[in-house]
């Protein structure tokens, strides 16, 4: 039974990497950028066959072709988070998962294990891999680790923020998110930093930090 549940599931799986070499030859689902996935025409079938395996399949007799394929249909359904919702309501998937994840290239899969892992009953361990994914190279996975980290870690906070206000390795726009995402974080833990982040904001000049500070000065946050 369960054999018979995991092999549809990979089908499912090679059914879309067939479809994404066929409409887009060549290209690397990191070279296509966002939602093109949105357009595959067979998502039902395909999280029908993905639910299935989440509660019919027991997490620890998953093999490492099983965990790939699941992280590859978590980063492809990167708009809509059905998947990764799902899999936060079975902590032994989603760490199982979560793992097979940070371990990838997956930048998709990636931020969304980090923006759910505050929602997920999993343990300690696990919710600590919001630090690695803090540290991760892609911005986006970042920042959204360390906008989930007051829930996980609070006492890491603030030795984060000086980091992502000084990095340097984004464009100007990112890095202005990245320092938005630093007052965000300070002000949801109530941290003495703040007032003077707020003042850098304000030395920054930029239009959105400028929005976001004055909002949490004004208690709009």
């Amino acid at each position: 039974m369960a054999k018979g549940i995991r092999e549809r599931l990979l089908e499912q799986a090679i059914k879309f990497h067939q479809w994404q070499e066929a409409t887009y030859p060549g290209k690397t689902s990191e070279e296509l950028g966002g939602e093109w996935e949105v357009d595959y025409p067979y998502w039902n079938d395909t999280y029908s066959a993905f639910c299935q395996v989440l509660t019919q399949m027991d997490a620890e007799t998953a093999d490492s072709v099983l965990l790939d394929e699941m992280a590859y249909l978590i980063a492809r359904d990167n708009e809509a988070e059905g998947f990764i919702q799902e899999t936060t309501s079975h902590p032994q998937w989603f760490e199982r998962l979560c793992r097979r994840a940070a371990a990838s290239n997956e930048s998709e899969a990636k931020w969304q294990f980090a923006a759910y892992l505050p929602k997920c009953p999993c343990s300690q361990e696990v919710k600590d891999m919001i630090l690695d994914f803090a540290k991760d190279p892609n911005e986006y996975v970042s920042r959204r680790a360390l906008l989930a980290m007051p829930a996980l870690r609070p006492d890491c906070v603030e030795q984060f923020a000086p980091l992502f206000w000084e990095r340097n390795c984004y464009s100007l726009e990112l890095q202005e998110y990245q320092r938005i995402a630093v007052l965000v974080s300070l002000d949801a833990i109530h941290s003495g930093l703040l007032p003077q982040y707020l003042e850098q904001a304000k030395q920054d000049g930029r239009r959105y930090l400028l929005e976001h500070a004055k909002r949490i000065e004004g208690g709009l946050l």
